[in-house]
């Protein structure tokens, strides 16, 4: 078996997250686990959201004591029952 190879390490959570895309009306879904780079939201739709898109989440972080969170994404896996997304952080220029 080959060595795990995350930068972070997954909890299992399931949260609600308000995920929005593009012209979208924003929709709340939920997760199957987060980490602090990320997470995995469940989809009935996942072929909507193409690989590299970038979303726009907001959530109350268990991570962070339940934190009311915001942040963008991009679309880093699509599954059959969902998508994953990294998190980035715009830098101030």
């Amino acid at each position: 078996m080959s060595k795990n190879q995350r930068q972070f390490e997954r909890s299992e959570a399931k949260i609600e997250v308000v995920l929005s895309y593009l012209e979208d009306d924003a929709r709340t879904v939920i997760t199957r686990n987060i980490s602090e780079g990320g997470l995995f939201m469940q989809l009935d739709n996942p072929d909507h959201y193409p690989l590299g898109e970038m979303v726009n989440i907001k959530y109350a972080d268990p991570l962070t004591d339940n934190a009311n969170t915001e942040k963008d994404a991009i679309i880093v896996r699509c599954a059959d029952d969902g998508i994953a997304v990294a998190f980035i952080e715009m830098e101030e220029f």
